[in-house]
């Protein structure tokens, strides 16, 4: 008897499981194409001097979030802006972003994560 219940249990088990990730992976289906384009949203409202859109973005550490907020100092209208293609692993998406002032050009590394159907950014960080 207590064979069959540990049978019953581990049946239980393994078929929940795997009916869990066949719709975590339905419901990401096209993620990469919301990141895209979230991520050209972001850079023109960058070019306008706007940093409403990015700041809607954030999830991010206060330090970060201090580094985000020197930009408004800035006049972004003259920047320009280039990112790589995100890699996306299920619900974490990394990409590379260029900042190019004049002759100077400064590189990010930016982590996203996929929360309530959106994308969040949450690391921003200067690579050297």
């Amino acid at each position: 008897m207590i064979k069959k219940i540990y049978v019953v249990f581990l049946i239980i088990l393994t078929a929940s499981c795997s009916s869990l990730d066949k719709g975590y992976n339905e419901n990401l289906l096209d993620v990469d194409k919301k990141l895209i384009s979230k991520l050209e949203l972001i850079q023109n409202d960058l070019q306008m001097n706007s940093l409403t859109r990015l700041k809607e973005s954030l999830d991010v550490s206060i330090t970060e979030r201090y580094a985000i907020n020197k930009l408004s100092e800035y006049d972004l209208s003259k920047v320009k802006f280039y990112f790589t293609k995100p890699e996306i692993l299920k619900n974490i998406g990394k990409n590379t972003i260029g900042l190019r002032f004049g002759e100077e050009v400064f590189y990010f590394n930016v982590e996203y994560k996929y929360l309530n159907g959106d994308w969040k950014i949450t690391k921003f960080t200067e690579r050297r």
